[in-house]
C-alpha cells in the first residue's frame, strides 16, 4: 500500500490526471449484490448453485440454457463441473467480469459470444469443455455427449464435416471419447482442408480415429459433403 501512495505522488500532473480519468471511467463494483446473486441462486440445501439454480440463471439472463454463451461464462468463471458453480466460481467471476447485477452481466454476453471469433480464445473454450463436461470420477467423454459438445462448439466453428463425423462415429466407434482425440479434432478441422486433400501433408501423427474417419470419408462419401 504504501508504495502505490508512493508511486501516485511520484506522477507528474499529467499522469494523474491520466490516472484518476481510467478510474472514473472504472464502474464501482459491489461484493455484497454480488453474493445476495449467489445466495438468489444457490441450493437452499447445499453450498452451491446447482442445475436448478442454473436454470434461474439463464432465465433471468433470457438465455436458453443449451445456448453456447453459457459454456463462455462458466469458462470464465472458471466453473469445474457443468451445471454447477461453488460460491468461489460464482462470485470471483462476476468480479472479474466487472458484474454485480443481472443487467450488466447482459450486457456482457454480445461480448463473451465474440470470444468465440478469437483462434485462441475459441481453442481455450473448446479444450476447457472436455473437462467441465465430465461427470465426476469419470475419466473419458462418453460418445453420446461429446456429440451433443462438438455440434455446440463446431457447429459456431462452421466445419463442414461436423454431421460426417458425427455419423461416422455413431456407425463406426461407440466408444467414451479420450482427451487426446477431443484436443487433436480441434488441430484437425484446422489444418486439414473439407476435402481432406492435404491430410497426408498436414503434418501432425493423428490419433487412429481420425485415420480410420478419413478413410472412410474417402470411400465414396466425400461427395455427401459438397
Amino acid at each position: 500500500m504504501e508504495a502505490a501512495i508512493e508511486y501516485y505522488y511520484s506522477m507528474d500532473p499529467g499522469q494523474m490526471a491520466q490516472f484518476a480519468a481510467k478510474s472514473q471511467q472504472q464502474p464501482s463494483l459491489s461484493r455484497g449484490a454480488v453474493e445476495q446473486l449467489y445466495n438468489r441462486y444457490r441450493d437452499q440445501h447445499a453450498q452451491d448453485i446447482l442445475a436448478e439454480g442454473v436454470g434461474r440463471l439463464c432465465e433471468d439472463l433470457q438465455v436458453d440454457p443449451g445456448d453456447i454463451v453459457m459454456l463462455v461464462l462458466s469458462w470464465h468463471f472458471r466453473a469445474a463441473t457443468m451445471c454447477e458453480y461453488s460460491r468461489d466460481e460464482f462470485v470471483s467471476g462476476m468480479l472479474r467480469l466487472r458484474c454485480d447485477s443481472i443487467p450488466k452481466l447482459q450486457q456482457r454476453l454480445p461480448e463473451l459470444r465474440r470470444d468465440l471469433q478469437d483462434p485462441q480464445k475459441f481453442k481455450d473454450v473448446y479444450n476447457y469443455a472436455y473437462g467441465f463436461t465430465l461427470e465426476k470420477g469419470i475419466k473419458c467423454l462418453p460418445q453420446e455427449v461429446a456429440i451433443e459438445m462438438w455440434r455446440l462448439l463446431l457447429s459456431a466453428h462452421s466445419w463442414p464435416l461436423l454431421e460426417s463425423w458425427c455419423h461416422f462415429l455413431e456407425e463406426k466407434h461407440n466408444k467414451a471419447i479420450s482427451k487426446d482425440t477431443w484436443v487433436q479434432l480441434l488441430d484437425f478441422v484446422r489444418a486439414v482442408k473439407p476435402d481432406l486433400s492435404n491430410f497426408e501433408e498436414s503434418g501432425s501423427a493423428w490419433p487412429y480415429l481420425l485415420d480410420d474417419f478419413v478413410d472412410w470419408m474417402r470411400d465414396g462419401r466425400l461427395m455427401d459433403t459438397s
